[in-house]
């Protein structure tokens, strides 16, 4: 057994979410030691991909919900990702959902998480950022989302103020709209809210773009549950405001779990593919398509970049293989 799978194997032996908080303290443990470096020694990750009109060093990516609070992707980064999603912050620090909120079906490789946006607040997020972004080489996105209490005709507010304060510290901001943990979220992307929002974020962006050295990127994580006729007019506005990307996308609600949550993992495998198939046929290169739900394998990266994503994000696989599946991914 090597080194990877023994993490694996004794961090799976405690409850979920105490495990991932354990697996991330073990790596930066190991990387104050300065072992991780000859980890990322081992990896190729030197292909200069240009996407965003960002380069990054790999298409491999971690997604948003890993590190929550911006204290590891500096350690992250070390294992040889290509691009690191820290958040969902959101402006006031929150406790998130009763627990137990995630649970883990380590023989269909599946986890149900109902965490609702527990984070430290964007305050303390943007202080770990500065803090860990000098010892970062990689891209580094931020993931922000609307606080539990606000109500959903005030969610604009949140992003508004949200973008203000992350935009000089990311490399690309993430508009997390689609996870099923906080309540009514998933509303803004309506025909009640999303056009609307989506056209103040993008005003937004070309305001604090004047005078700026580069364009900052701003894309946008959708739901795998939303209806074709949905995704239509959702693609249908990102284009016409100039979104930059699509992240196909968080986890789903429709499954049979009986359990509070979205899924994610092996059970959202295909309606990620679908997803993005549809996504590509719709925009065609109008926009960036960021592939992220069900890469449990390095095969599934592969199809996921034939099917016309230009990068992946890991999430599930990354918990359930750890750093083989990185490491296999980028030998394609």
């Amino acid at each position: 057994m090597n080194l990877n799978k023994l993490g694996i194997f004794l961090a799976h032996l405690v409850p979920p979410e105490f495990s991932n908080k354990l697996s991330l303290e073990g790596l930066k443990f190991l990387y104050n030691l300065g072992i991780l470096s000859s980890v990322n020694s081992k990896i190729p990750g030197d292909k200069n991909i240009e996407s965003l009109g960002l380069n990054f060093s790999n298409k491999i990516g971690l997604a948003g919900g890993l590190d929550k609070n911006a204290d590891y992707f500096h350690v992250l980064g070390k294992l040889g990702f290509g691009f690191i999603e820290v958040g969902t912050l959101t402006l006031k620090p929150q406790k998130g959902n009763l627990k137990p909120r995630v649970h883990r079906f380590a023989k269909e490789r599946n986890i149900v998480n109902s965490l609702g946006f527990n984070n430290v607040g964007v305050y303390e997020g943007l202080k770990n950022i500065e803090k860990n972004k000098p010892f970062y080489n990689g891209v580094l996105g931020v993931s922000i989302g609307k606080s539990k209490e606000t109500k959903i005709e005030n969610a604009f507010k949140d992003y508004l103020h949200l973008i203000d304060y992350v935009y000089d510290q990311a490399d690309y901001i993430a508009i997390n709209i689609s996870s099923p943990n906080t309540e009514n979220l998933r509303e803004l992307s309506s025909e009640n809210y999303f056009k609307d929002l989506i056209e103040k974020i993008m005003n937004k962006k070309e305001q604090l773009n004047i005078g700026a050295s580069k364009n900052k990127p701003f894309v946008l994580k959708i739901s795998p549950d939303e209806s074709k006729r949905n995704l239509e007019k959702i693609f249908t506005s990102c284009m016409e405001f100039n979104v930059d990307g699509l992240i196909l996308n968080n986890s789903s609600i429709n499954h049979k779990k009986n359990l509070k949550g979205g899924i994610s993992g092996n059970y959202i495998r295909e309606i990620s593919e679908n997803n993005l198939i549809f996504a590509k046929n719709f925009c065609g290169d109008e926009i960036s398509l960021i592939s992220s739900g069900g890469i449990m394998t390095s095969n599934d990266v592969a199809k996921r970049i034939d099917l016309g994503a230009e990068l992946v994000q890991l999430y599930s696989g990354f918990i359930f293989s750890g750093t083989d599946l990185l490491k296999e991914s980028l030998e394609i």
